[in-house]
């Protein structure tokens, strides 16, 4: 990864990008970026979850995470997270010239993403970076849904398979893909923490 070439890629498109070698240090730059008593909202991010940031932020913070309440109070919690404060997610593909790809299934994610909140924390580890925008989408399909399906125990094909059938299953997690190109005008800041590990599909 050429951090610098990175940096000026994401700079240019309005992000506040940052480096760190390690999930670790991604996560303590967090937790003194967000201000005690903030709203934080979050999605299911496995690449989050490995950082271990939800827990110790809602030690302080209002934390909305539906993957840490029972199915039937989701909804509650959906509509929480897309009006706080703060986002904390990760991106399924970020390419080279700074384009942030996301695919979900029930959109609550990437609808928090694109409008409502205000600030977003991306947590991105170097597993998702790709040279371009056809190969952030391959990768978004054939590589991070089929393995949140089988993670999620979706009844798809690509749980099976492996790669995208560009099914109709009732169970498809991939019904809105997104290309993040600038933050919008109603985002205040939108940072993009790329860590040089693995983190997440």
């Amino acid at each position: 990864m050429d951090r610098e070439k990175l940096s000026e890629a994401l700079a240019r498109r309005g992000f506040k990008p940052y480096f760190f070698d390690n999930a670790a240090q991604a996560a303590e730059f967090v937790l003194k970026l967000i201000p005690n008593g903030a709203s934080v909202g979050s999605g299911g991010s496995v690449s989050v979850a490995q950082t271990g940031l939800l827990p110790e932020l809602a030690k302080t913070r209002a934390v909305y995470a539906h993957s840490v309440v029972p199915e039937e109070k989701r909804g509650a919690v959906y509509q929480a997270a897309a009006q706080a404060e703060w986002y904390i997610t990760s991106a399924n593909a970020v390419t080279e010239d700074g384009e942030l790809v996301n695919i979900d299934g029930a959109a609550n994610r990437v609808g928090a993403l694109c409008f409502g909140v205000p600030n977003i924390v991306y947590i991105v580890g170097v597993n998702k970076l790709t040279p371009n925008l056809p190969a952030a989408i391959e990768r978004a399909r054939n590589v991070a849904a089929p393995l949140n399906a089988k993670r999620l125990n979706k009844k798809t094909p690509c749980a099976v398979t492996g790669k995208c059938a560009y099914c109709n299953s009732p169970d498809c997690i991939c019904n809105v893909t997104t290309i993040m190109h600038h933050p919008t005008k109603y985002q205040k800041a939108v940072y993009v923490l790329v860590v040089e590990e693995n983190l997440g599909y």
